[in-house]
C-alpha cells in the first residue's frame, strides 16, 4: 500500500531558517516514516530531507510578510493539487490567508490540518481563523485561549514544535563569540527574544545594570532580528538607555550562527511576556536548550510549559536581575539546569516524537 501524501502549505522551507513556521516544516519532516511530505520551497533549495518531496512554488525564500504573488502561487498549486492525500497548513494565522484556506477546503473538500505556527495577536473571534478540519496548537496555553473564544475542543490538538538536535564545537563558539565583538572568557548573557510586542527587551535592559554591577567581567548581547522598522526603532531606544555601560552591552541583530553564541552563554534570559510573531516554545529557546545552556523564562503564557526552565515574573527585572546572577555564581546548579533543560526538550520535542503525533492525526484523517 502506498504511503499516505502529505503536502505542506508553508513559506518557503528554504535556508536560512529564521522563520518559525518553515523550521517546524523542516524538522517534521525529519522524523516522519509513516507518510510521504512534500513541502513547497524555492526554484533552487535542495529538499529538507532524503525521504521528502519538493514542490517548487517559490522564486525566492519567503520573507517575514509574503508577497501578494507568493500567495496567489500557493493558493493556485494547492488549488490544482491532485496528488496529496491531506494538506498540512503552517503559518501564523492571517485573515487573508485563512480565508483562503477556508474557500480551498470548501473548493476541494481534502483533508486539512492547520498548525497555528504562532499565537494570534488577540483570540477574541480567533476561532474565525480556524479552517482545518484538525486544529495543532504548539502548547496547552494556545489551545486554551482558541478554546476559551469559540473553537471546538473536540478539533484542538496540543502537539509542541519539534526540533533537530543540534551540538556547537568550541571553534564555533570562539568564531561566534569573535564576531559578535565579546571577550572570549567573560561570563555572558544573551536575549535572543523580539524588541516589538513583548516587554522581554524592556525587562533585560532595566535588569542589566545590576547584573553588570554585580559582575564586573559580564557582558549582555541583544542578538534580536529586527524584522520591522517598530522594532528598529525599539532596538535604538534600547541602545541608547543603555549607552553608559559602554562595550559591555552590544546590540548584534541578527548574527550567522545564533545557535553557537546560545552555546557559550552563561545563560539565555528570555522573560518575554507577549509571544506574538514567534513560536509559543521559540526556536533559540530550545536550540539553547540542546545546548545545555540554562534559559530563564516568564513563568505565564507558553513559556511556563517549558520543564526545568528557572522562571521570573513577567516585568520583574529586579527578580530576573537575583535569578540571573545567583545562577552565574552557581556552576553546578547551572549545569544541572542546562542537562534537565536539555533532557526535557529531547523527551517532548525531539522530531520523531513529535512526528508520530502528527502522523497519528492524518492517517485517522484520511481513514474517516
Amino acid at each position: 500500500m502506498a504511503p499516505t501524501r502529505v503536502l505542506f502549505v508553508s513559506k518557503a522551507v528554504a535556508a536560512p531558517f529564521h522563520d518559525g513556521a518553515t523550521c517546524i516544516v523542516r524538522d517534521l519532516c525529519d522524523g516522519m516514516s509513516q507518510v510521504q511530505p512534500t513541502v513547497m520551497t524555492t526554484r533552487s533549495a535542495p529538499a529538507p530531507s532524503a525521504d521528502t518531496r519538493v514542490a517548487r512554488v517559490y522564486a525566492g525564500r519567503s520573507r517575514f510578510a509574503p508577497a501578494m504573488t507568493d500567495n496567489a502561487r500557493v493558493f493556485a498549486h494547492v488549488l490544482r493539487d491532485r496528488t496529496h492525500d491531506l494538506w498540512h497548513f503552517v503559518f501564523a494565522p492571517n485573515s487573508m490567508s485563512c480565508r483562503a484556506g477556508a474557500l480551498l477546503r470548501a473548493l476541494r473538500r481534502t483533508p486539512i490540518v492547520q498548525t497555528i505556527a504562532s499565537q494570534p495577536r488577540s483570540f477574541v473571534d480567533a476561532d474565525r481563523l480556524l479552517f482545518g478540519h484538525r486544529i495543532v496548537a504548539l502548547s496547552r496555553f494556545t489551545a486554551d485561549g482558541l478554546i476559551r473564544h469559540g473553537a471546538d475542543p473536540a478539533r484542538i490538538e496540543v502537539i509542541p514544535p519539534p526540533v533537530r538536535d543540534i551540538h556547537r564545537t568550541q571553534a564555533d563558539i570562539a568564531s561566534a563569540r569573535s564576531r559578535a565583538g565579546l571577550h572570549e572568557q567573560a561570563p555572558t548573557f544573551i536575549y535572543p527574544g523580539d524588541l516589538e510586542f513583548s516587554k522581554g527587551a524592556a525587562t533585560v535592559a532595566a535588569a542589566a545594570r545590576p547584573i553588570l554591577q554585580a559582575m564586573p567581567d559580564a557582558q549582555l548581547v541583544f542578538a534580536c532580528r529586527a524584522k520591522t522598522e517598530k522594532a528598529q526603532a525599539a532596538g535604538a531606544r534600547l541602545a541608547a538607555d543603555l549607552f553608559a555601560l559602554g562595550q559591555r552591552v552590544r546590540f548584534v541583530g541578527e548574527v550567522a550562527d545564533l545557535p553557537a553564541l546560545l552555546a557559550g552563554a552563561t545563560a539565555v534570559l528570555f522573560p518575554v511576556d507577549d509571544l506574538y510573531g514567534k513560536v509559543d516554545l521559540p526556536y533559540a529557546v530550545l536550540e539553547a536548550a540542546l545546548l545545555c545552556t540554562p534559559v530563564i523564562v516568564a513563568n505565564s503564557g507558553p513559556l511556563s510549559e517549558l520543564k526545568n526552565a528557572p522562571a521570573v515574573d513577567a516585568g520583574n527585572a529586579a527578580m530576573l536581575a537575583e535569578r540571573t546572577i545567583a545562577l552565574a555564581r552557581d556552576d553546578a546548579q547551572r549545569r544541572q539546569i542546562g542537562q534537565a533543560l536539555r533532557d526535557s526538550v529531547l523527551a517532548m520535542c525531539s522530531p520523531r516524537i513529535v512526528a508520530s503525533a502528527y502522523e497519528s492525526l492524518y492517517l485517522s484523517l484520511v481513514a474517516t
